[in-house]
């Protein structure tokens, strides 16, 4: 692109494991979803600001 445009970067390969490791954490539950806390599970992981030419 030009100008080379500001970006964020974020850690793909990280947020794939860290969505496996939540997918299986909740296969192992085995309750009944219904008996289950349906709370809502999240990760933060580190992003990067990549300054370019746009900003």
């Amino acid at each position: 692109m030009d100008p080379p445009l500001t970006s964020v970067r974020q850690p793909i390969e990280e947020m794939g494991r860290a969505m496996i490791d939540l997918l299986l954490a909740e296969i192992a539950d085995r309750r009944p979803a219904a008996s289950r806390d349906l709370e809502r599970r999240q990760a933060v992981l580190p992003t990067e600001l990549v300054v370019r030419a746009s900003s």
